[in-house]
């Protein structure tokens, strides 16, 4: 899992907030001894604050960590299904096809990269939203990933658009059944 930044946290928390409301995200919190103090902060930025020095920018072994981890996966559970799942897993597969044997970026399959990272993108945007979809690539992405992920981020938006308005080839006819000749 890569590092996010304070801003890319901050984000991630703030989105929460928006898709599941600030008191009972701050509920879930506290149900999950994650805060050690039950003062309610004033707003979701103090809140992303807290969390952050808590669980470093969740590379730290501590309940904010895993209270965090637990609500956006809850949250993007609810916007994939199973189907959709294999279809984003089919796109993980295309960009680990781009990485070498440690995940790291291989400088002959750049291009390969940004295209694959722009539809995986693509692929979460279309079921959740374009913050969402970004944070969870940074979330599952390996340090040198996210690094690459964050230098390019306008090419593989970019990528993942210009995929999504690729026609697509049309679907072959049915070929009649046995059934639909005899009638």
């Amino acid at each position: 899992m890569a590092q996010l930044t304070t801003q890319e946290f901050e984000n991630m928390i703030a989105t929460v907030v928006e898709r599941v409301g600030f008191n009972r995200f701050y509920e879930s919190l506290i149900k999950a001894n994650a805060l050690v103090s039950r003062k309610r902060p004033a707003n979701a930025k103090i809140l992303a604050t807290q969390l952050y020095q808590l669980s470093a920018g969740l590379r730290r072994e501590h309940p904010a960590r895993y209270a965090v981890e637990v609500v956006w996966q809850d949250m993007l559970s609810k916007s994939v299904d199973e189907e959709q799942t294999k279809t984003i897993e089919q796109l993980i597969e295309q960009v680990n096809a781009c990485l070498g044997e440690k995940f790291e970026v291989l400088p002959e399959k750049t291009s390969d990269l940004v295209t694959a990272l722009g539809a995986y993108h693509r692929g979460l945007a279309t079921l959740t939203t374009d913050e969402i979809a970004y944070t969870e690539m940074l979330l599952r992405a390996t340090t040198d990933v996210a690094r690459f992920l964050r230098e390019r981020k306008a090419d593989v938006l970019a990528a993942g658009v210009a995929a999504a308005s690729e026609p697509q080839p049309p679907a072959p006819e049915p070929t009649p059944s046995e059934s639909d000749a005899t009638q």
